[in-house]
């Protein structure tokens, strides 16, 4: 426990036994062994993939805030593109709606 930090030992002591259980399960013990164990066991268990830094299987990751902005940009520029292709085929559309309306209107006057 002492190659931890402040940190590290008040999440250790402050988390919940299930809690602990279930990241000594992500860690990949085995679910009716970490089942039986006490506290006491289940934080000595914990603190030695903690103190080696390892994460558990499926642990969720700080992101790096300038990589997300960019990907939020690059994202935001995406949807804009995607908009205005979108009215272009509304307004080609609306295009060729006018085009059959006046044609039809012409051939029904040549008719008449």
């Amino acid at each position: 426990m002492d190659a931890l930090t402040t940190a590290q030992k008040t999440t250790v002591t402050k988390s919940s036994s299930d809690r602990q259980r279930l990241l000594l399960l992500q860690y990949g013990y085995v679910e009716e062994v970490v089942l039986g164990w006490s506290r006491e066991e289940l934080m000595k268990k914990y603190l030695v993939p903690l103190a080696q830094g390892i994460e558990p299987h499926g642990a969720v990751r700080a992101v790096d805030p300038e990589a997300e902005e960019q990907r939020m940009a690059h994202e935001k520029e995406l949807k804009q593109m995607e908009m205005q292709l979108e009215m272009q085929k509304i307004a080609q559309e609306q295009e060729l709606e006018k085009q059959k309306n006046s044609t039809r209107t012409g051939a029904s006057e040549i008719t008449a």
